[in-house]
């Protein structure tokens, strides 16, 4: 099938990750083929009318006959406040012929480089973490196929949000990151840094705080107040990722992918070969 043709597709699941935030999980009527990175574009009908927006896949390539989405509810965008509307959401459960999905692509080239196997550093903002996940699965299905002929690489990954509620994929993140710490030759490592903005909104949180572009930032001079836990991270990625040795990819709000961009080529990083990003837009 052309990127252009319709596959239909059925509402398998609905995740609440918290309020305005959910991943939702589709059955597909026939095989979808796609790059860890890519996106898709989702067709929704209800009430006689069909609308159409472009969404990152977080599902593994390898899952042919489904598609995962991580979505953030646009109380004024054209199709995400309908994903919040209970009449839709039970047509697409049900099989109502008057609501029903479809999904058309793969598109984009926010893909990984097969040809480059420097270690990795994904930076993301809200939802912008959706294409990593697809590639953390598929590098980890690869991993786990053939461990011993896995080319060794280690992945750090920079996940800003608000609140810690909305650190979506978490639980799965968290232990892949363990089981790197369980065993440190493993092939396939990652250092998961989640870091939240507003952590004065939950006393529980002692992680990192700041937004995700700041974690790349670095000043010799220590600032007063600054966590030490934050000062290790940030002394940490200044000391050991560089253009020679680490490929950076940067997905989410604007702002991210223009600050880690500009404070990145400070250090040698050049856009396109040692940087890629992809913006998105509500």
């Amino acid at each position: 099938m052309t990127a252009y043709e319709k596959i239909r597709a059925h509402l398998e699941s609905r995740i609440e990750v918290s309020a305005g935030l959910a991943v939702f999980r589709f059955a597909l009527e026939h095989p979808f083929s796609f790059e860890a990175g890519q996106y898709a574009t989702l067709w929704l009908t209800h009430g006689g009318k069909t609308l159409a927006r472009p969404y990152s896949i977080t599902s593994s390539p390898a899952e042919k006959r489904h598609l995962e989405f991580y979505i953030n509810l646009v109380k004024e965008g054209r199709l995400t406040p309908s994903l919040w509307e209970s009449a839709v959401i039970e047509g697409l459960r049900s099989g109502d012929p008057g609501t029903a999905a479809a999904v058309t692509g793969p598109r984009g080239r926010f893909v990984l480089d097969a040809d480059d196997f420097r270690d990795l550093v994904f930076v993301a903002s809200g939802t912008g973490l959706a294409p990593f996940v697809s590639m953390i699965r598929k590098l980890n299905e690869d991993f786990l196929k053939a461990p011993k002929t896995f080319r060794a690489r280690r992945l750090y990954l920079i996940h800003g949000v608000s609140y810690p509620a909305h650190l979506g994929y978490r639980a799965e993140l968290e232990k892949l990151a363990d089981e790197t710490l369980k065993d440190p030759r493993r092939k396939l490592a990652l250092l998961y840094l989640p870091t939240i903005s507003r952590p004065f909104m939950d006393s529980s949180w002692m992680g990192l705080t700041g937004r995700a572009e700041t974690i790349l930032e670095f000043s010799p001079t220590r600032k007063p107040g600054t966590p030490a836990l934050e000062e290790a991270v940030k002394g940490l990625l200044q000391t050991f990722v560089q253009p020679r040795s680490h490929a950076v990819y940067v997905s989410g709000h604007p702002g991210t992918v223009d600050s880690v961009v500009s404070a990145l080529s400070k250090r040698g990083f050049r856009v396109d070969s040692d940087i890629k990003h992809e913006k998105y837009y509500p």
